[in-house]
């Protein structure tokens, strides 16, 4: 009741504006409206722009000052890695297919959720602390659902006006990036090096034994099994950096 009257209000000192017009319309409307109601147009016009208007962006000013030094660190990145020294290299990896993994599972999972029925179901404390709520917001699930509908949008099937080629593209790189980060990386498995039974295999001076037999067949697989394990780390490495190549390729569209 009370916004239905504060919109009537509203749409009485705007001297009841169509839903659209032409930019000739428009202009011929607004010169209607001067003539016909100056004192209203005053308001909706020079007021606005004299005193409200300064007013609203100060406000903005102060609340975006705030607002990107507490919750909306965007000048902070996250490696998503554990307390612990890291190496350079491995920050690098990290922060960035991170900010990969949260462009998914947060930004463009909000961006679904708020035009999803999913939102209507929000209990009654989240629709209050609206901001507290998108702060803790977490929905792979809707992330994906999102990048999988963008994907189909190189269908031939579907309307000129609604194909986009380039961003199906996009999506099911981010996609197939996404999911190498999440599941298939975490899932690599080092070798099982076989340990080699002499008891001072793990003295540096051990090797310059007089019993230290090289040919013994345990220490031919202990090598052996170390070479391997040091082959497939530089085929991770590799991988890696293949990898955070194709992400920077595309993060043009990484926006929302």
């Amino acid at each position: 009741m009370i916004k239905r009257l504060y919109r009537k209000i509203e749409s009485w000192l705007d001297f009841n504006p169509p839903g659209a017009l032409s930019s000739k319309g428009w202009r011929l409307f607004n010169k209607e409206f001067k003539e016909k109601a100056p004192i209203r147009y005053w308001f909706h016009n020079d007021f606005r722009r004299s005193v409200i208007l300064p007013i609203k962006w100060k406000k903005d000013a102060i609340r975006s000052r705030i607002r990107y030094r507490t919750y909306d660190k965007y000048h902070i990145l996250d490696t998503g890695l554990p307390p612990d020294y890291h190496s350079v290299e491995q920050q690098m990896l990290h922060v960035n297919f991170n900010m990969l993994k949260n462009f998914v599972e947060v930004e463009q999972a909000w961006q679904h959720f708020c035009w999803s029925p999913e939102r209507e179901k929000r209990t009654r404390l989240q629709k209050f602390f609206r901001t507290y709520y998108r702060y803790k917001f977490r929905r792979p699930d809707l992330g994906i659902k999102h990048f999988e509908w963008a994907s189909t949008l190189d269908d031939p099937a579907l309307p000129p006006h609604e194909r986009s080629d380039y961003q199906a593209m996009a999506a099911r790189e981010i996609l197939a990036l996404y999911d190498w980060w999440v599941n298939k990386r975490p899932a690599r498995k080092e070798i099982e090096v076989p340990e080699y039974s002499h008891q001072g295999l793990n003295d540096i001076l051990s090797c310059f034994d007089d019993d230290f037999d090289r040919d013994a067949e345990d220490y031919k697989a202990h090598v052996a099994g170390m070479e391997a394990q040091e082959k497939l780390e530089q085929e991770w490495v590799k991988e890696d950096e293949e990898m955070l190549i194709r992400l920077i390729k595309i993060r043009m569209s990484l926006w929302t």
